[in-house]
């Protein structure tokens, strides 16, 4: 075990929810210096991983026998927690939240209910998990590395690029932040604590939203839109991103675009998780990308008329998931020459 501390006497104790490629990947190397129950909902995954455990493979490795429990509410077993990362995709906020603020007070230890971290993309899921929740012990994380799913207990991460920034607006959470900063470190995913966390979200938000409907809509890798007639589409959902970040107070400029351009350029071999999900019907987190820079623009009074565009093209997929009746969820072993990508990959 590590001998980063929670808490003086003990290490960090952490819950995960989730078990895709970043459920995965977090779960696998933090359980290396602390104890971690993931919440596995898949029978066929959860019967793997307790009989092999989860391993990370490729730029990162990791091998580790976490507890695994089929439901939010199993995490009580586990209790107390320190930490409980969601690492599911944004798309299931609503329904982690309101499984979780039920168990809070559960799962707490001596020094209050555990801290949740979002382990997610978007620009306002911290925000939101706040929100539903109720609760302010909530930290954002913005990764800066991209994983695909090689089996229900699996993953490769094939795109590492630290650090990773871990954060909160509020000062009152600066040490916890600090600790577990050390924690994630210490565990091999390379971390900050950073009390200008809401830089990093936009950035990470802009790429997101600028790269990942393109690759989507024309079911390419990054590289294979930098190469084509769509890189222009990216240039003007950058540029209209970039201009609300700017008008929100973010600060960016002209080093920080050209900075994203060499950040897309680094990442030319991925493909967009949204781009798996349009492939297998899924949901996309478009709503939690284009459609929240959108929500920002009204409010600021910034136009954002590609953004408009695109998030509808892509709401149309997203239309005939819902108007079959439910999502299609794919195999929880992805297939070799289409493996399943994590919505919190990389950058992108």
């Amino acid at each position: 075990m590590s001998n980063v501390h929670a808490h003086a006497g003990r290490p960090l104790s952490a819950g995960v929810i989730g078990a895709g490629p970043m459920g995965i990947c977090l779960s696998a190397l933090l359980g290396q210096v602390a104890p971690v129950t993931m919440v596995v909902r898949n029978v066929y995954a959860a019967s793997w991983i307790r009989e092999r455990g989860v391993r990370v493979v490729g730029l990162l490795q990791g091998l580790t026998h976490p507890m695994v429990v089929p439901d939010i509410r199993g995490l009580v077993g586990s209790a107390p927690l320190d930490v409980v990362f969601v690492a599911t995709k944004t798309t299931a906020i609503d329904s982690v939240a309101q499984e979780l603020r039920s168990v809070l007070t559960d799962i707490a230890g001596a020094g209050g209910p555990p801290y949740v971290v979002s382990f997610q993309n978007g620009i306002d899921p911290g925000r939101t998990l706040m929100e539903r929740l109720g609760h302010r012990r909530v930290l954002r994380m913005v990764l800066n590395f991209g994983a695909i799913q090689v089996d229900a207990g699996t993953a490769e991460v094939t795109l590492d690029n630290p650090p990773h920034f871990l954060g909160s607006p509020h000062p009152e959470h600066h040490r916890f932040n600090d600790a577990l900063a050390a924690t994630l470190t210490a565990a091999g995913l390379h971390s900050l604590a950073t009390d200008r966390i809401e830089r990093h979200v936009w950035e990470k938000g802009v790429l997101n939203a600028s790269m990942n409907p393109v690759a989507a809509l024309t079911d390419s890798s990054v590289g294979e839109v930098l190469d084509s007639p769509a890189r222009a589409i990216v240039a003007r959902l950058m540029n209209e991103a970039l201009a609300v970040a700017d008008t929100e107070g973010i600060g960016f400029d002209q080093r920080d675009a050209d900075r994203m351009w060499q950040i897309l350029e680094a990442a030319r071999a991925h493909t967009p998780s949204m781009v798996g999900d349009i492939r297998r019907g899924r949901p996309t987190e478009v709503g939690q990308l284009n459609r929240q820079i959108i929500t920002h623009a009204t409010r600021v009074g910034v136009p954002a008329p590609s953004h408009e565009l695109i998030a509808s093209l892509i709401d149309a997929f997203d239309w005939r998931v819902f108007r079959r009746g439910r999502p299609h969820h794919s195999a929880p072993v992805a297939h070799a020459d289409r493996p399943q990508s994590q919505n919190e990959e990389a950058v992108l």
